[in-house]
């Protein structure tokens, strides 16, 4: 077999391979420490999308592409901010840095008058400082940016814009990171601990965890170099790599003492080791990898970077799981049971009155094991009220509203994220955010016909819900001599007079117009809203925006709000097809692991019911709002556009970890005895201890990372942290005795050519103790029980 003979040639060269992994770790997490600087905090538009068309029009013909940094400068109660010495004091703080070729200009009250740079209650005021390089270069030049500025006098500056927010983004992540494992390491040794009893056997899933994330985070970094990743990718990758790296380890070193204590050789002990553990491991990474990998198929980069991030945490996860923890392994051999504590367990259980040792083993064996008897004596009672619950905790899910990550999104006391809040609450909504749009004619924009029909549409546009005014080379135009409105004519004469028939200022208004809003054939129009621009209502605007259409008139809409609007347009197109490539992926995995087509059928049934209750969990607390004050945080009023489908591809892949260690064993007993329910309880009484200290340890790592102050992380390790529990327990406790029961011997039926192809894949052959030591006895030639084929239902 495969993995057998892995497991052997492992063994034999196990001190060449446990120091060339380690190696390769330590030069990975030299690329890592560099990876935060590689990542970026934008990634939710579609690069496919009518709002990135605009985008690149506006970069390429109005040089709107360029970044921007809006300068906030904060007053007392007792500051009129129209004053000539506070826009005194904005100008001499800013001068340095407006006179730097990083700037391209600023613009704020002194330069135009308009009150929307000043705050509704007088005392606050805003500069737009724009830059001659894009948003995302601003981000790594925000230290050089922030030296060019001298601290007001009488006032209190924050920053707002893209760079600002991914300076803050980064460091939060980080701060964060190190916050998740610094509390989590801890209670995951404690666990391993107490599942161990051993010092040394609790250390090696932490050590594997160890040389995960550094391998992944430098295998991001490698791909950031050649595709954009999102900051949040490293989060991810280390919630992820910590909880499947102590999952695997904990799988192999569980059965390594196992067979140890069967009195099985190290040689031996690995072997079988990588022979049953390690294969379940390698296919449960592959299930999770092919989770991950449907998040590939989306357009926008952030949801591909999860994608790629994560399948970079399986394949390093499951690489130290099969080399250097079976080389180590090797090596240790029975010392892998030194500095044992179990004394000390057991001294706590004789105070508490419970049993030690051997009887406390065999006391838990016959609690699981009476549970699953019971579950299985009567599993309609159990299975129909486990099924009613989960569907019932997953309908809050059916109100799903999602909405685009912001600075709204970081905690507060950040500067960029007060910045934001001020600029959205304190000032006229909607003016740093307007929905832009480019409206296309035929000829001269500027003629009277073009003026006419450019008109009429600006008039339809206003005239949409959400929308408060337009803003274009033809508003606000009014004539000199009295005062009233231009017409159409008027406008047209206004554009067509040479310049020395203008008053100088008037004709250099006009040079400002054309200069702001035409190119071409072309004009751009500001639709400014009062809505949050990413939140559902904002994005609602959008189709509205784009249903108006008059004869003559092209237009394209692009904006923030447009962007979310195409970012949700994109999600909701594909996700049917990740989800469809997900579930099919892995029931084939699972059927070319144990050869049935009911077992993959059941599985992804089960773990959809209860990814659908955490999914419900997730809207009832973050979207609504509730046990916000226990978790600290301020609900958006939806959930964060994006978080679902990520934790779908990868909760779905880690069910299968439990699913696929526990329906091993089950499928071992039952090769060898043909008898359901025994097999059904004997695999739940081998795999308890294991798969709870598992299950311990992954609502540990995301429970760590809900307490990050980041709504984005905390929802997801929320989320993933009550999926996981579940699946833990009704799922394994309840749903798999009571529907493995009520199928019986059909447990691992499959057609006959079906059947046949997945015998002589051989990756469902599974091999008892005797014959993964290389003694197949009581097998036939082709490795089967006699009388027994691959598409009988055993035991028929």
């Amino acid at each position: 077999m495969l993995f057998s003979r892995w497991g052997a040639f492992v063994y034999r060269l196990r001190r060449p391979i446990a120091l060339i992994t380690i190696v390769l770790a330590i030069l990975a997490a030299t690329l890592a420490a560099r990876a935060t600087s590689a990542l970026s905090s934008g990634g939710w538009t579609d690069p496919d999308s009518e709002s990135a068309a605009v985008a690149q029009r506006l970069a390429s013909d109005f040089g709107a592409g360029r970044g921007s940094i809006v300068a906030v400068y904060f007053g007392d109660a007792a500051t009129d901010a129209r004053s000539d010495a506070f826009q005194a004091s904005i100008a001499t703080s800013l001068r340095r840095l407006a006179a730097d070729p990083l700037v391209d200009g600023v613009i704020g009250y002194a330069q135009t008058h308009d009150d929307r740079f000043v705050s509704t209650d007088g005392h606050s005021a805003y500069a737009v400082v724009r830059l001659t390089i894009s948003d995302e270069a601003s981000a790594d030049r925000m230290p050089e940016i922030r030296g060019l500025i001298d601290s007001p006098v009488g006032a209190t500056l924050k920053l707002a814009g893209v760079g600002p927010f991914t300076e803050d983004q980064a460091k939060q992540s980080e701060k964060e990171l190190v916050q998740a494992e610094t509390i989590s390491g801890p209670f995951a040794l404690l666990i391993l601990l107490a599942v161990f009893a051993s010092i040394v056997a609790a250390g090696l899933p932490l050590l594997v965890a160890a040389l995960t994330i550094p391998t992944t985070l430098g295998g991001v970094y490698l791909a950031a170099q050649v595709t954009e990743l999102s900051i949040y990718v490293q989060n991810v990758a280390t919630m992820l790599g910590l909880a499947l790296a102590i999952d695997y380890s904990l799988f192999m070193v569980s059965r390594f003492r196992e067979e140890l204590r069967r009195g099985r050789s190290v040689g031996e002990a690995v072997e079988i080791t990588v022979a049953t553990s390690g294969k379940a491991v390698t296919f449960s990474g592959l299930a999770v990898a092919i989770g991950l990998s449907g998040l590939l198929l989306f357009r926008p980069t952030a949801l591909r970077s999860f994608g790629i991030g994560g399948s970079l945490v399986v394949a390093a996860s499951v690489f130290y799981a099969l080399t250097f923890l079976p080389a180590v392994l090797g090596m240790l051999g029975p010392r892998v049971n030194a500095l044992s504590v179990g004394g000390l367990f057991a001294a706590v259980r004789r105070r508490l009155g419970r049993p030690v040792g051997e009887a406390a083993s065999a006391a838990r064996a016959s609690r699981w094991a009476r549970v699953a008897h019971a579950v299985m004596a009567r599993p309609f009672a159990f299975l129909i009220p486990a099924v009613l619950f989960l569907l019932l905790a997953g309908t809050p899910f059916l109100r799903l509203s999602q909405g685009i990550p912001n600075a709204s999104t970081l905690p507060a006391g950040l500067e960029s994220r007060d910045a934001a809040v001020a600029l959205a609450a304190d000032f006229a909504k909607g003016e740093t955010s307007p929905i832009a749009i480019l409206a296309t004619v035929d000829g001269d924009p500027t003629s009277p016909a073009n003026i006419a029909k450019l008109t009429a549409y600006a008039e339809g546009v206003a005239a949409v819900g959400g929308i408060d005014r337009i803003e274009g080379p033809f508003s606000n135009l009014k004539n000199p001599q009295t005062g009233a409105p231009m017409s159409a004519a008027e406008i047209a004469a206004f554009y067509a007079a040479p310049a020395n028939q203008l008053p100088p200022a008037l004709s250099a208004a006009r040079d400002q117009l054309r200069e702001a809003y035409v190119r071409g054939s072309s004009v751009r129009l500001d639709a400014i809203s009062p809505l949050d621009p990413v939140s559902p209502a904002g994005g609602a605007v959008v189709p509205a925006v784009r249903a108006i259409h008059v004869d003559g008139v092209t237009a394209e809409v692009g904006g923030l709000a447009a962007e979310g609007h195409d970012f949700m347009t994109s999600q909701a197109g594909t996700i049917p097809y990740a989800v469809g490539v997900t579930l099919i992926a892995s029931a084939v995995i699972l059927f070319l692991l144990f050869g049935s087509v009911v077992i993959p059928l059941k599985a992804v049934v089960m773990t959809l019911l209860s990814i659908s209750a955490s999914f419900g969990a997730l809207v009832w607390i973050f979207q609504d709002g509730n046990l916000s004050n226990l978790l600290g945080f301020t609900s958006p009023g939806f959930t964060i556009a994006g978080n679902p489908i990520i934790m779908f591809s990868v909760l779905f892949g880690l069910s299968m970890d439990y699913e696929v260690l526990l329906l091993s064993r089950i499928q071992e007993g039952y090769r060898r005895t043909g008898d359901n329910t025994a097999s059904v309880a004997d695999g739940l009484v081998r795999t308890a201890g294991v798969i709870t200290g598992a299950a311990l340890i992954m609502v540990t790592v995301f429970s760590a990372f809900a307490l990050a102050q980041s709504i984005t992380i905390k929802s997801i390790g929320v989320g993933m942290a009550i999926a996981v529990l579940i699946d833990a327990t009704i799922v394994r406790v309840l749903l798999v005795p009571a529907t493995m029961r009520l199928m019986g011997r059909w447990n691992w039926w499959a057609p006959g050519r079906l059947g046949r192809f997945a015998e002589r894949l051989g990756f469902s052959h599974v091999e008892d103790e005797s014959e993964a030591a290389g003694d197949p006895a009581g097998l036939d030639g082709d490795g089967h029980r006699p009388g027994r084929t691959a598409t009988e239902p055993i035991g028929s």
